[in-house]
């Protein structure tokens, strides 16, 4: 049938034409798409954020009383020489972080990676869902186009016909003009057509980011219907594939964040302890002075208790919200396992070699319709039935095929 596409296409637009496979479609999107290029760059910083999170604090040093106004009679003695006349002090501090949370900041920006790695998963799911349907939209609508380009020119030869026996008056004319609407309801088939097919194209060129100018795309379907005809896993094990699923695990590491969030808050009621060191040049009890201490934070009066309630309640929510996601997940797959099983039930019933039988029992009517064999009722219920036909198959493939897309949509994979 893609001799039949091709010529249809060169009659009806004569424009460049690119053919890609499905698997050539799927590759390059993977390749251009500029939305899964920005979220895997938001997955690198994430990363980033991770290492930052090891990190610990840096030291801080201090210094002060610095005397800048000393007087002294004579030139100034050494800095380390008496008397000494020269008043500076200074500290350096460590902040020591208490109840873990370093390890736990470390693990909230973990959660937080890994929710950005499923939403990456998610976006790849809900385009790729749309891309093929795209694709398979675009395939139904080439099938249809060839078709009616061969129809089209089949009525406008047989409407030539009538039109000069019209004028002998050995045709009536009501009959010539059946042919002509006729005619133009094949041009109006057409014309919708190609209009969803043009949206399709534009469709194509968004998910792929093809520039404006490029060449169209047309869909070679060769071993598309084998592929699909593939014997489905049991019920079971695509329900057993939910809990992966890409919007299942944002859910799940959204559940993570939130409960490391609260780990961390809990620990932040905990105050951290800064470690000292201080120098006193003249000002102590002794010349110089060294010293040790600490200081703390004395949690009187806040203890985080709004943060960490807050931060408790969040943690509630999303739980809530992952078993809701599971839920209608799992029954996502039933629904989309269902459907593809009435559609696949009603694909396999189906006859596709009427579609050729049609085509040659059309030609033979409108042989017989030109030499009087046959009235011209007979074959113009005739045609439209072929019409009817082509447009039932197209859609059938097409529903078919939704419903296996639909069902690796459910599952995630």
């Amino acid at each position: 049938m893609r001799w039949i596409g091709l010529v249809g296409w060169v009659l009806v637009w004569g424009q460049d034409t690119v053919w890609y496979t499905v698997e050539q479609v799927e590759r390059l999107f993977l390749e251009r798409n500029l939305l899964l290029i920005a979220q895997k760059l938001r997955i690198d910083a994430e990363k980033a954020l991770v290492w930052q999170a090891r990190l610990w604090p840096n030291p801080q040093l201090t210094l002060d009383q610095i005397d800048i106004f000393t007087r002294a009679e004579g030139p100034l003695p050494p800095f380390l020489e008496t008397p000494r006349i020269n008043q500076i002090a200074g500290n350096l501090s460590q902040t020591l972080l208490t109840a873990g949370k370093r390890l736990k900041g470390v693990a909230l920006a973990e959660a937080s990676l890994r929710l950005q790695e499923a939403a990456l998963a998610e976006l790849l799911r809900q385009l790729r869902y749309e891309l093929r349907l795209g694709v398979y939209g675009l395939a139904r609508d080439q099938f249809l186009i060839s078709l009616f380009v061969e129809q089209a020119h089949l009525l406008e030869s047989l409407a030539k016909r009538y039109r000069s026996l019209s004028q002998s008056a050995l045709v009536p004319l009501p009959e010539y003009l059946r042919v002509e609407n006729l005619a133009l309801q094949v041009q109006a088939d057409l014309r919708s057509v190609r209009q969803r097919w043009e949206e399709g194209q534009h469709t194509l060129r968004r998910l792929l980011h093809l520039e404006a100018g490029s060449p169209v795309v047309w869909i070679d379907t060769t071993g598309l219907a084998a592929a699909l005809a593939q014997e489905p896993p049991p019920l079971d094990t695509l329900l057993s594939w939910v809990s992966s699923r890409p919007d299942v695990r944002m859910a799940q590491a959204r559940r993570e964040y939130a409960v490391c969030s609260w780990e961390l808050e809990k620990a932040m009621a905990v105050p951290n302890v800064d470690a000292l060191v201080s120098y006193d040049r003249l000002g102590g009890y002794q010349f110089p002075q060294w010293g040790v201490g600490f200081s703390m934070a004395l949690p009187v009066f806040n203890r985080n208790q709004g943060r960490i309630l807050a931060a408790r309640k969040a943690a509630e929510a999303a739980q809530a919200e992952w078993e809701a996601a599971y839920l209608t997940a799992q029954s996502e797959v039933l629904w989309a396992w269902r459907n593809y099983q009435v559609v696949r039930s009603q694909w396999e019933k189906t006859d596709l070699g009427l579609l050729e039988r049609y085509r040659q029992a059309e030609a033979a009517y409108r042989e017989n319709l030109l030499a009087g064999r046959v009235s011209f009722l007979a074959y113009v219920d005739f045609f439209q039935s072929y019409r009817d036909l082509v447009s039932k198959i197209a859609d059938l493939a097409y529903a078919y095929q939704a419903a296996w897309n639909q069902m690796a949509y459910a599952t995630g994979r």
